[in-house]
């Protein structure tokens, strides 16, 4: 059996840059897609070596582990998630495994198996589009298994520049609202909030109704905020953007960088929060 080095290392790269994915979306960590690439390089890179002449040996289950273990470092680095992320995306690449073989078994094809592994007749571009199935399946069934309950009401302060203003965010599961770019979570303070952390900008309320507007005019008068427009939907509201700056926040002595989006209306009506955060 010829193997073409390019297509295993181009198939099992993008594969394993699909599963990288859809482990960070599923449990809702921050998408680093230059890591990502790299990690799945590297995946790429061990299948090929894995079958070459004399390096069989690679195929052991210990090389496998640490491969494994290599990639899900390089892509995640070392915190809290990274062991939910490696089961994520163990359990997504098992699914897409599944799929694979089910889809030869209804062929009828068979599957050959070899010394380390298994080989299925399917094409690199059935291969692909298995691979994106599993993704968009995987996001769209299980995109909610990293939520928790929400319902309590925690202190957070927020500073930006020489500014420090502290809200009562109210842990809400329904707020889903992430940065399409990074797949950061966003936390949603009110208009006030804003006015308080740049009160040199004489903020006023009808200006966060055209948040495009508003970012021209704070970039021109202070070029060093980063922000950005997030798209939304809520109820009564099929497409909006949201003004977002970019924050410190610091909560039980804990300080992170946070995206903040910033709503014309009041997010509380009792006015018991002035900020909501996802559970």
């Amino acid at each position: 059996m010829t193997v073409y080095a390019d297509v295993l290392f181009s198939l099992n790269a993008c594969i394993n840059y699909l599963m990288l994915l859809v482990s960070a979306r599923v449990c809702g960590a921050r998408i680093r897609r230059k890591r990502f690439a790299a990690a799945a390089a590297l995946g790429g890179l061990y299948a090929v070596a894995s079958v070459l002449p004399g390096c069989f040996w690679m195929q052991n289950s210990w090389m496998k582990a640490l491969v494994w273990a290599m990639m899900l470092i390089l892509a995640f680095g070392v915190c809290k998630k990274t062991i939910r992320l490696a089961l994520l995306f163990l359990a997504a690449s098992f699914a897409f495994g599944g799929i694979v073989f089910a889809l030869v078994e209804l062929a009828g094809t068979g599957v050959m198996v070899l010394p380390g592994g298994a080989y299925y007749p399917v094409s690199a571009g059935a291969l692909l589009t298995l691979a994106g199935v599993t993704y968009l399946l995987s996001w769209l069934v299980f995109s909610r298994l990293g939520e928790h309950s929400g319902g309590q009401i925690v202190t957070i302060a927020l500073t930006l520049g020489a500014h420090t203003v502290p809200v009562r965010a109210l842990r809400d599961s329904g707020n889903t609202l992430k940065d399409p770019l990074t797949n950061e979570p966003v936390l949603v303070a009110s208009w006030q909030t804003a006015r308080q952390l740049l009160p040199e900008a004489n903020l006023q309320p009808t200006e966060f109704l055209d948040p495009a507007a508003l970012m021209q005019r704070l970039l021109k008068q202070s070029p060093g905020l980063r922000m950005r427009l997030v798209p939304y939907r809520a109820v009564g509201t099929q497409a909006g953007l949201l003004l977002a700056v970019r924050c410190m926040a610091e909560q039980t002595g804990k300080q992170r960088p946070a995206l903040v989006a910033f709503s014309p209306t009041p997010v509380s009506d009792a006015g018991n929060y002035e900020a909501l955060t996802g559970g």
